[in-house]
């Protein structure tokens, strides 16, 4: 340590230092073994373009309001989701709900931009600073916050204090040669080491940034942004999944702040890595299943367009297969089947009712959908699962017979 530094007796906890023995830690290296097989499984997904981009808006948007509602923005997902596609202004009193949401929002577009352009930033104080003086864009601040710079003023929040200010540079300066000594890999190191080394050196990296404070406002948003920029530059990490932990800290508010209060109390430092291992690995899973559901979405369109192939191309079958799209997975009443999209009730304007009752038959006989009652009509989505291997035991050679 450096002698004479006041930060040595207010906050001894900043050590800069975490044992990787696996005897230690021997759960947690079973939960980031996990974590990286999840992550090379979706990084190995196939997806149609669409349905990337879908997700990667939803992720991003997921990311940007949990990172932001951790210390208090009380928007919605989908209030976050019109401002990112540019279809909503909040009124002047929530405006800088707003600002919050689209300031992070950018700060995630543009480090995705750089990472792939091959443009990799160096994540050094100076990249640090200029995250933190973007979450604080166009905000009405304290005067004693001035974005992008080091705080002054000793920082109280709740019942922790930030580490001294005249400290802060040289603590910054430490963190980020500690993150690149944890992050840098040796000779013919294994990708699934070089994962752990991202993992921990992300975890930590936040974990140290909310402990100096170097910041007068906005040190949590600029944390989690160092969080997510050391697991984008591991490559390792679907770009995805490296918002993931913004909204395992947001969905656990409260054990958050506990875990990192006791790190600092009671130097459990393992336990908030722990912590953050478990949520990311929750998540993981999470996410899996939304990109399977996508995926057999995919293809239950595909095996659909293949069956109506070889049907008239007349506009009732037309109007057949978009009825069956429009069909929630577990069905709708059957009086409203002519008004689940606008096309439908288009397609069906000026027809009666023995128009949909002939539609409804014609699905069910080509074995597309059946009544889970005498009212409501499913698709019969399940018979997706005979093309996926040991979904559905022994495999069926033609799901419509």
């Amino acid at each position: 340590m450096t002698a004479g530094r006041s930060y040595q007796d207010s906050h001894p906890w900043l050590t800069f230092q975490f044992s990787m023995e696996f005897g230690k830690q021997a759960q947690l290296w079973s939960l980031l073994g996990e974590a990286y097989s999840k992550c090379r499984h979706l990084t190995g997904t196939p997806l149609a373009p669409g349905v990337a981009r879908e997700l990667a808006a939803v992720y991003l948007v997921k990311g940007a309001l949990a990172s932001t509602a951790i210390e208090g923005n009380t928007l919605s997902e989908s209030e976050a989701r019109d401002i990112y596609e540019g279809r909503r202004q909040l009124p002047p009193s929530q405006h800088y709900l707003q600002v919050e949401i689209e300031n992070v929002l950018e700060a995630l577009r543009a480090l995705a931009a750089k990472f792939e352009t091959g443009a990799a930033p160096k994540l050094d104080a100076e990249w640090i600073r200029e995250q933190n003086h973007r979450v604080l864009a166009g905000l009405e601040l304290d005067e004693h916050v001035n974005p992008g710079e080091y705080t002054t003023t000793q920082l109280v929040v709740g019942n922790y204090r930030g580490a001294p200010p005249e400290d802060v540079p040289l603590l910054i300066d430490k963190l980020v040669g500690w993150l690149d000594e944890l992050t840098a890999a040796g000779s013919g190191e294994s990708s699934s080491l070089r994962f752990f080394r991202a993992f921990l050196a992300a975890v930590l990296g936040h974990l140290y940034l909310a402990w100096i404070h170097p910041f007068g406002d906005g040190n949590g948003r600029t944390a989690r942004l160092l969080e997510c920029a050391i697991l984008t530059r591991s490559g390792l990490v679907p770009w995805v999944a490296t918002n993931l932990l913004s909204d395992h800290y947001n969905r656990t508010r409260t054990e958050y702040y506990r875990r990192l209060d006791a790190a600092s109390r009671n130097g459990d430092v393992l336990g908030f890595v722990h912590y953050a291992a478990e949520g990311f690995v929750d998540q993981l899973r999470e996410q899996i299943q939304t990109v399977q559901a996508q995926q057999v979405r995919v293809s239950w369109i595909n095996y659909v367009h293949e069956v109506f192939a070889d049907q008239p191309h007349t506009e009732p079958s037309r109007r057949q297969r978009d009825l069956l799209f429009a069909l929630h997975p577990e069905g709708n009443p059957i009086s409203d089947l002519r008004r689940l999209t606008v096309e439908l009730a288009e397609r069906y304007s000026g027809k009666d009712g023995k128009t949909v009752t002939r539609d409804v038959n014609k699905l069910i006989d080509l074995g597309l959908a059946e009544k889970a009652n005498p009212q409501t009509l499913r698709p019969r989505m399940e018979l997706i699962e005979a093309f996926i291997p040991g979904a559905s035991g022994t495999p069926v050679a033609d799901p419509k017979l």
